[in-house]
């Protein structure tokens, strides 16, 4: 069964009709971007979630201390970072996930996670600032990733193309943000539901 992430989480309702709906992961993003949240508007987000659902911190380029000073502020079950691994990652208590963004071809930055480990491939943007870009991307270009590594896909999806996302890359997960908002960080309801229902009939 496909593996379903929900990320951008802001507000309460977003947050708890995902746990209505059994994802498997909600992620938070303590980096810059629209949907930025503080440990304290995460923290009461958290507490909403039961402990079967993975709570991921999204991170770009900050360094180990930074993220490891999150993740027990807020009680992670893993961090997703847009930056290679590092020595003194070793703080990081936590599963990495290893983010990149195909680009021409290529991975940026190189993909450097162990084979298996859990690998996010998002969409590359000339105007993105080292995260995801919300943006839909030929998904043919990870197919070979797909056999060493477990992955995430991210980048543009919704409701009407994660079935076409999961026939052709048959990924471990999807990640999901602006595909299901009405504005940065607030959830529409409607979108959520519908895409998460997309993803399980593509398993079925």
């Amino acid at each position: 069964m496909t593996r379903i992430k929900i990320c951008g989480n802001t507000e309460p309702a977003g947050v708890e009709r995902a746990v209505e709906l059994g994802v498997d992961w909600l992620g938070f993003i303590f980096t810059r971007s629209k949907r930025q949240v503080t440990v304290a508007q995460a923290g009461a987000l958290v507490a909403r979630i039961p402990p079967g659902i993975g709570r991921v911190g999204v991170f770009i380029d900050e360094p180990a201390e930074v993220i490891a000073q999150v993740v027990d502020a807020c009680a992670l079950t893993a961090v997703q970072v847009y930056r290679p691994r590092q020595p003194e990652d070793r703080v990081i208590r936590v599963p990495w996930i290893q983010a990149v963004r195909m680009r021409d071809g290529a991975t940026d930055p190189p993909v450097e996670a162990a084979a298996g480990e859990l690998l996010l491939v998002d969409s590359w943007s000339a105007g993105s600032d080292g995260g995801g870009s919300g943006t839909p991307w030929n998904w043919a270009l990870a197919r070979e990733l797909g056999e060493r590594h477990r992955l995430l896909l991210s980048g543009g999806l919704a409701a009407d193309n994660v079935a076409r996302g999961i026939r052709q890359l048959h990924p471990f997960g999807v990640d999901v943000s602006s595909g299901v908002e009405a504005a940065p960080g607030v959830k529409d309801l409607d979108r959520l539901t519908r895409f998460v229902e997309a993803v399980r009939e593509a398993d079925a």
